[in-house]
């Protein structure tokens, strides 16, 4: 009875046929999160290259400016925020700045505006965010755009609930005048009328 019971159990400790089945069914959450997660991180990852593309492109296009068209804001922040899709970009917040320095040398805000429709600095407004100074010079402005964008994982997002909030600044000189102008609408002429100072 003895050898008997002796051989059962050296028999089951022996039998490996349901060990694969066993080592896969512990390690399967573990690949599943694994590969969950670097799909996450890589679209995050070309959300946040979008998000830069964006800020650089409404600056780029903005310094490439002699002046704007106040009623023509709107196509231009609707362009810049296309280069997010197929993402949605209604977690997207823009803000275009123009930056002087005052009689005592600060930066001021000349003009600005959000993609809301809203004045986000007060002209005139101490603009106190510029990571240097120096790069602004005494006679002309500095473009800078503010963008945030929330990112929120659309696999992830019952695990993780935090979303991802991207933040970037992009800071550009004018290249056809000193400064780039804020205007109203044009006259019948043509020309741009209520240009900022």
């Amino acid at each position: 009875m003895m050898i008997r019971i002796r051989n059962t159990v050296t028999g089951l400790r022996r039998n490996e046929s349901g060990l694969a089945a066993t080592e896969f069914a512990m390690l399967l959450p573990v690949l599943v999160l694994l590969f969950f997660g670097l799909v996450e991180a890589s679209t995050a990852m070309t959300v946040n290259r979008k998000v830069a593309i964006s800020a650089n492109t409404l600056a780029d296009l903005t310094a490439q400016s002699e002046f704007l068209i106040d009623d023509d804001m709107d196509d231009l922040f609707d362009g810049v925020k296309s280069i997010v899709e197929p993402n949605d970009s209604s977690g997207m917040a823009l803000r275009l700045i123009s930056v002087v320095r005052d009689s005592e040398g600060d930066p001021i805000v000349h003009w600005s505006r959000a993609s809301d429709g809203t004045t986000p600095y007060a002209a005139g407004d101490y603009y106190t965010t510029l990571d240097d100074e120096d790069v602004l010079s005494d006679v002309g402005s500095l473009v800078v755009v503010e963008m945030t964008y929330t990112y929120v994982p659309s696999i992830t997002n019952h695990v993780m609930e935090t979303p991802i909030v991207f933040d970037r600044t992009t800071i550009r000189w004018p290249r056809v005048s000193s400064k780039v102008q804020l205007c109203d609408d044009p006259d019948a002429d043509g020309e741009p009328d209520n240009c900022t100072s």
